[in-house]
């Protein structure tokens, strides 16, 4: 047996004793090897499906479908595809939290729950350019998840220079639904 007499022997016990637990911590690593890049389908499987049919309002005549497919890690991707617009014309499209169509407030703040508040920021909504036809087709990725406990609306107005658009009197409307 082996008896402890001074400061050097406490710190080499100490030294043992972190070199075994650095030991037995390794062991129950998982030894598979370093990180990997994965292009497996199967590892990035859709969490949620959401879809809209936009209406015109009025006497407007653009419609527009939107597909949404939620991804695990935070991220969308959004399919907006629009008929009966005019040729060659720029539309402003915004997803909204708040509400359905039949909301027409703007929200006091994100936090406030009494009217539409915008999804995500401006940034992952461009304008939609029709072709010769009033027709365009658009996919995009967007940072976020929807909530399903909320509701959401997808509106969309003729393209204006002010990008910051409350969502009030849009040209268009339709309500998410989670499918």
């Amino acid at each position: 047996m082996t008896t402890i007499t001074g400061r050097g022997d406490m710190i080499a016990l100490r030294r043992v004793a972190a070199f075994l637990s650095l030991v037995l911590t390794l062991a129950g690593c998982d030894k598979a090897g370093p990180a990997e890049v994965r292009s497996d389908g199967e590892e990035f499987a859709p969490r949620e499906n959401w879809s809209a049919a936009v209406t015109p309002i009025g006497s407007a005549t653009l419609r527009a479908s939107i597909t949404i497919t939620e991804y695990p890690g935070f991220h969308m991707e959004a399919v907006v595809n629009v008929t009966g617009g005019a040729p060659n014309a720029s539309y402003q499209w915004r997803i909204y939290r708040g509400g359905n169509c039949s909301v027409n407030v703007a929200a006091t703040n994100a936090t406030a729950g009494n009217g539409l508040f915008l999804f995500a920021r401006i940034q992952p909504y461009p304008d939609l350019v029709a072709d010769g036809t009033g027709a365009v087709t658009l996919t995009r990725a967007i940072a976020g998840s929807l909530d399903p406990l909320d509701a959401y609306s997808v509106r969309v107005r003729a393209s204006q220079s002010a990008t910051n658009w409350n969502g009030l009197s849009p040209i268009a409307c339709g309500n998410l639904q989670r499918s």
